[in-house]
């Protein structure tokens, strides 16, 4: 009862900045399946799927406008973007990013390959990539080490615009490995009828949690303590879980 009372005086508090006004604006590189079009061109996933929930709930009017990821950094730093999804918390981001308490998903960062190629991953990073090259889409961020190692003289790092691309690219052997979170490199090869075909090396690069943010606009400090009380009572209900069980059966879910 007093979640729900606090939740309560959160809407009273935020009803004026959240009216029937012009819609809050949420950027978002296409990232399957956290957040992406559908077939109609609806935006769509998992992210997206929450944000929606929680929006209802709070009476947010939102619009989500799906840009390359440079883009949607640059926006949500003007402050042309209210929201931002999904994200993982680095520290120049936050220095114009609010991280909300809630976060959507923990995101394993991995190198992938193709099946038969007999490349394995120890752990070690820098030897790693001494002896394969790699391949990621265009602004991703792994981890500080991978972004030590990528600007070495020794490196070879192939990049493409979007995940799909970067996916045939592997299939195409430009390169010997990718990096991309597991979720997205299982949904595009799915997707593209090649899941057989490739293999996610142990152990992940990274795991971290990724958010749904906000601008550091004056209003977004209300926002956000509406939208982690929101989301903390989504994470406890039977639909919460079956959402997770359709979009993500075998992840692991942040608290």
């Amino acid at each position: 009862m007093k979640n729900v009372l606090y939740l309560a005086l959160l809407l009273l508090q935020t009803a004026p900045a959240f009216g029937a006004g012009a819609p809050l604006r949420v950027c978002s590189l296409s990232l399957a399946p956290q957040t992406m079009q559908g077939a109609d061109g609806a935006p769509t996933g998992y992210a997206v799927e929450i944000l929606q929930h929680v929006a209802r709930e709070l009476r947010w009017n939102i619009r989500i406008d799906y840009l390359p990821w440079a883009r949607v950094v640059s926006e949500i730093r003007a402050k042309r973007c209210d929201m931002a999804m999904t994200v993982l918390h680095f520290k120049d981001y936050a220095e114009f990013m609010l991280f909300p308490r809630q976060s959507i998903l923990d995101q394993k960062n991995v190198l992938v390959v193709r099946r038969g190629s007999r490349i394995r991953y120890g752990g070690d990073l820098e030897q790693f990539m001494r002896r394969h090259s790699i391949g990621l889409y265009v602004d991703k961020r792994v981890n500080d080490e991978f972004e030590r190692l990528r600007a070495a003289a020794w490196a070879v790092v192939d990049t493409a615009p979007s995940a799909v691309l970067n996916a045939k690219k592997l299939l195409f052997h430009r390169f010997d490995a990718l990096i991309e979170n597991d979720l997205s490199a299982i949904y595009e090869m799915r997707k593209l009828g090649r899941l057989a075909d490739i293999e996610i090396l142990s152990p992940p690069l990274s795991v971290a949690p990724a958010y749904i943010v906000f601008s550091q606009a004056a209003e977004s400090k209300a926002r956000a303590r509406a939208y982690d009380e929101a989301l903390a009572s989504f994470k406890r209900t039977a639909r919460f879980r079956a959402l997770t069980n359709r979009y993500l059966p075998d992840a692991s879910i942040a608290d």
